[in-house]
């Protein structure tokens, strides 16, 4: 079961990437040893499992010694680079970590705290990773140690556990995966005709694909606080930007700025009748679309259509523990 409670869908087991592993049925896994065919004392082992927002958590032990020793888990696995983030206990001499690997110039700490003096042997720590959209944060034992924002959304999907030690020795137990929904956030001018095509057009392809969506006057109705502020936040929350560029709108388009720069995946919506698009967005690509009932059918099936192709790089949502197989 999750947290949330919801039953798990999918039961998987790790596959070792780097080191020797041994796993448990109860969830446990204990990296043993690093192999002697690679340079580094690390281990790796993932899940066929994809994972872009959520949480996922884990009980972390150091056997008999911390020195020397990371306990972390893994997220945002690339298969075709090998590249990865991890977040979690030790590294660098630190005692809370956020790590981050690629291959050709090895690991480097995007955040850390605390010294590794402050973490004991053989205690048991909860550490979970919360990812919603391009934020990050770190807590052990139910509070928050750090917290980050991601320059470029995960260029991959699956997670899994990373470890490092001379002789091994590094313990994780009640491995738990919970994601959410992919977020779409809309960025367009208020008002008729365009609260048509969020509520008829928009929202419903999103529903449909199983998105959640949240446009800038969700954002008014339910916030007491600085409003651009919010824009930003859900910005770096969502894992889609759609952005409708007809009427040349500041906002829209600083807000269409923030996102480019966040390096988000980003669609753009215009009506066929705009007679030129402003130079900085001259360049990528537009749905454009007629006000007619086949101009409708239209949009609705490109808006889907590149949709799926964002998406299918995300993979399924998928909740649950994983079942462990040597």
């Amino acid at each position: 079961m999750t947290r949330s409670g919801r039953p798990a869908p999918t039961k998987a087991s790790f596959v070792q990437i780097e080191g020797r592993w041994k796993f448990e049925q109860n969830r446990a896994a204990t990296f043993v040893a690093p192999t002697a065919d690679i340079a580094h004392p690390a281990g790796l082992c993932l899940l066929p499992l994809p994972f872009r927002s959520g949480v996922i958590s884990a009980k972390v032990r150091f056997i008999d010694s911390v020195e020397e020793k990371n306990g972390q888990i893994v997220v945002g696995y690339n298969p075709a680079t090998g590249a990865y983030l991890s977040a979690g206990l030790g590294g660098y001499g630190a005692a809370y970590v956020i790590n981050s690997f690629a291959p050709g110039q090895g690991w480097r700490p995007v955040a850390r705290r605390g010294s590794i003096s402050q973490i004991s042997a053989d205690q048991t720590y909860d550490v979970r990773v919360d990812v919603v959209g391009q934020q990050m944060s770190l807590s052990i034992d139910q509070v928050q140690v750090l917290e980050i924002d991601l320059t470029q959304p995960f260029q991959g999907s699956q997670c899994g556990l990373f470890a490092w030690g001379p002789t091994g020795g590094v313990e994780f137990s009640d491995f738990e995966i919970d994601g959410d929904e992919p977020r779409v956030f809309v960025v367009m001018q208020f008002g008729s005709p365009y609260d048509d095509l969020y509520r008829e057009v928009i929202e419903r392809i999103s529903k449909k694909l199983g998105l959640a969506t949240l446009r800038g006057d969700d954002v008014f109705a339910n916030s007491s606080s600085i409003i651009l502020q919010d824009i930003i936040r859900n910005i770096k929350e969502s894992d889609i930007i759609i952005a409708e560029i007809t009427p040349v709108n500041a906002n829209v388009f600083y807000e269409l700025g923030y996102a480019h720069a966040m390096n988000k995946p980003t669609i753009l919506l215009a009506n066929r009748t705009v007679e030129k698009l402003p130079f900085d967005v001259s360049g990528y690509r537009v749905i454009f679309y007629d006000d007619t009932i086949r101009g409708r059918r239209d949009i609705e099936e490109n808006l889907e259509k590149h949709l799926e192709n964002v998406v299918k790089g995300f993979g399924a949502v998928r909740r649950g523990s994983p079942t462990m197989a040597n």
